[in-house]
């Protein structure tokens, strides 16, 4: 699989499904901050047929597709994701069935009584490594136009594309696939010497830094102190382990965000060119898996960061 994906002529199909499905303003489109709609209009302006904005995207009264298309994979993501927070895409159980829903709490799971709706059922058969899903008119026409499915059933190439879903209810494993373990053995090899720089200074978390945290912290507490009694606090001050921990968990979230933007399983470390076809796909649970297992590997000694 390229970046190119398997089939040509997708591009008017998915600009037909984003605009129709991402909210309206009198300003344009809204991306309200939600994961799927702030990728949907990324993908947008990767066509061509919008100019970003603080809140969204403003769709140009010219549009134009670039020369070089966004990737594939990306766009089938951008599609997905928006269907699905649009209730307009459910993943099934083996047999058919809606997975339960459910809330949990730290304590408890809250799970809905009585009679319920009964669903439609799926109209996208399983395939052989992937469940059911039943998907609106609308939404199975582009994944028909992108190539994810063909006579109501997932393709081969519709697979690793949804490594990066892995929809709750297909209970799906990757990090036990061979393929994924074959990839990971790939990305730790071809580590490029600028990424590998940036995950050096990224593990390291010398003494200074955690003294300037721990001033920045202080800094911080500064004003509820001086605004209250003198042995009020507003939050309790950080110890130096506290400090090491959270700076740990912003790097790896940085750590997220190289695999985001450098890696994809088809092509494994992007080039400059290809980084610049990839749409911003964040919580993307392939790239976080693959994250933690490379990570893990040139980093043995180092576990905080391979969580």
């Amino acid at each position: 699989m390229t970046a190119d994906g398997p089939v040509s002529d997708w591009a008017t199909a998915v600009v037909s499904f984003l605009s129709d499905n991402l909210p309206r303003l009198d300003k344009g489109l809204e991306h309200d901050f939600s994961t799927a709609y702030q990728i949907g209009c990324s993908a947008l302006v990767a066509l061509g047929q919008a100019d970003e904005t603080e809140y969204g995207a403003t769709p140009r009264p010219n549009p134009e597709f670039p020369e070089k298309l966004p990737r594939w994979d990306d766009i089938c993501i951008a599609v997905l994701k928006l269907a699905k927070h649009q209730n307009k895409l459910s993943y099934r159980l083996q047999n058919g069935d809606k997975p339960p829903a459910s809330v949990v709490a730290p304590a408890f799971t809250i799970v809905p009584l009585g009679r319920q709706p009964t669903p439609p059922p799926p109209n996208n058969s399983p395939s052989r490594r992937l469940g059911a899903a039943q998907a609106d008119p609308a939404v199975m026409s582009a994944m028909n136009a992108l190539g994810l499915v063909a006579v109501a059933r997932w393709t081969d190439e519709a697979e690793t594309v949804l490594w990066r879903i892995q929809p709750r209810a297909w209970g799906m494993d990757i990090a036990s696939d061979p393929r994924f373990a074959e990839a990971v053995k790939n990305t730790v090899y071809t580590v490029p010497s600028n990424i590998q720089t940036q995950f050096d200074q990224l593990v390291t978390i010398t003494e200074d830094d955690v003294a300037s945290s721990m001033a920045s912290h202080e800094a911080a507490l500064k004003e509820p102190r001086e605004k209250c009694a003198p042995n009020a606090r507003a939050v309790m001050p950080k110890t130096a382990a506290e400090i090491r921990r959270s700076l740990a968990f912003q790097r790896r979230n940085t750590l997220d965000w190289m695999f985001f933007r450098h890696w994809r399983l088809s092509d494994n470390w992007l080039s400059d060119d290809q980084v610049g076809r990839a749409l911003p796909i964040f919580h993307d649970p392939l790239a976080i898996q693959m994250r933690q297992a490379v990570i893990a590997r040139l980093y043995p000694e180092l576990p905080d960061f391979a969580q």
